[in-house]
C-alpha cells in the first residue's frame, strides 16, 4: 500500500544538517565528487551502488552532497523496510528528511509529485556483498527502478560509489542462511552476512553492533542521465526494454566502477 506523501520536505533543517556532516564524512573519508554537473533539474530517479552494510557511506555522502548544494527539486529517498520500521518506532522525523519506505507505488506518487527519487536496486544483497566482490556493479536482477522510471517518465540518473566496502571487511553475504531461515520471505532480508569491523572484530547479521567505520577513501560519480523519452509508460510492461534499458545503465556504471578502481589501493584509494 503507498504511504502518504509529506506535504513538503524541510529543506532548510536538510540543508543545515548536510552542512554540519558533510564536511566530518568528506574529511574523514577524504571523498571525492565527481559528476554533479549532470543532476537535472527536474524529477529524475537516481539509482545507485551501496556497500559497507549499516555504514552506507555513499549514501550519506551522496545525499548530503545534493542537499548541501541547495538543488531546485526536492529528493525522496527510498528506505528498506526494516531500516524505515526502526526509524519509526524511534519516532525519527524520516519524512521531513524525504526518508520514505522502498514501495514501488510510493515512490511512483513522489516521482508524479515533482520529486526526484534515490533508490538502491541491489538492497541488502549490494549492500553486504563478499569484500571480493566489492567493486562489481550488481543490482541482482531487480529492474523495478526501471519500469518506475518508464511508469513516471523520467530519466535514470546512475550514481557510483567506491569505497564503502572498504570500511568493513564481509567474508560471506549469507544469502543461503536468509533464505533457509526464511528472512528472505518474513522480514525481506536477502542476506546475513559474517564480516570484520572495527574496533571488536567479527559480527554476524544486522544486528546494531557497536563499530567505527574504517577511514577508507570514497568517491562519489554521477553520470549523465540516461533518457527515457524514447519511451512510452506502457513499456513498464515490455520485459525485453526493461532488461535492455537495465543492462545498459549497469554497463555505464561498471565502466565507470572499472576507471574509478584502476590502480586503487584498499582503504588508501
Amino acid at each position: 500500500m503507498a504511504e502518504e506523501l509529506p506535504e513538503d520536505i524541510d529543506t532548510k533543517i536538510v540543508s543545515a544538517v548536510s552542512r554540519l556532516y558533510l564536511p566530518v564524512l568528506t574529511r574523514y573519508h577524504r571523498a571525492k565528487f565527481y559528476g554533479f554537473e549532470n543532476i537535472p533539474d527536474k524529477p529524475f530517479l537516481a539509482a545507485g551502488n551501496h556497500s559497507g552494510i549499516h555504514f552506507m557511506p555513499e549514501s550519506l555522502l551522496w545525499y548530503g552532497k545534493y542537499y548541501s548544494m541547495e538543488p531546485k527539486i526536492q529528493m525522496m529517498t527510498l528506505s528498506h523496510n526494516i531500516t524505515y520500521n526502526a526509524g519509526k518506532f524511534l519516532k525519527l522525523p524520516l519524512k521531513n528528511f524525504g526518508i520514505i519506505e522502498a514501495n514501488p507505488e510510493t515512490a511512483l506518487n513522489a516521482l508524479k509529485a515533482g520529486y526526484a527519487v534515490t533508490v538502491y536496486p541491489g538492497s541488502d544483497q549490494d549492500n553486504s556483498k563478499p569484500y571480493s566482490e566489492r567493486n562489481h556493479i550488481n543490482f541482482f536482477g531487480h529492474i523495478g527502478y526501471v519500469k518506475l522510471a518508464l511508469k513516471a517518465q523520467v530519466p535514470i540518473l546512475p550514481v557510483v560509489g567506491v569505497g564503502g566496502a572498504e570500511t568493513l571487511f564481509v567474508l560471506s553475504s549469507g544469502e543461503k542462511f536468509a533464505e533457509t531461515t526464511g528472512l528472505k520471505k518474513w522480514l525481506k532480508l536477502h542476506t546475513w552476512p559474517v564480516y570484520w569491523s572495527f574496533p571488536f572484530g567479527w559480527h554476524v547479521g544486522h544486528l546494531p553492533y557497536f563499530s567505527v567505520p574504517l577511514p577508507a577513501q570514497i568517491t562519489i560519480s554521477v553520470l549523465p542521465p540516461y533518457s527515457l523519452k524514447k519511451y512510452k509508460p506502457a513499456d513498464a510492461e515490455n520485459p525485453e526494454t526493461v532488461q535492455q534499458i537495465n543492462d545498459e545503465i549497469l554497463a555505464m556504471m561498471q565502466e565507470e566502477m572499472d576507471k574509478l578502481t584502476k590502480g586503487r589501493i584498499p582503504i588508501i584509494g
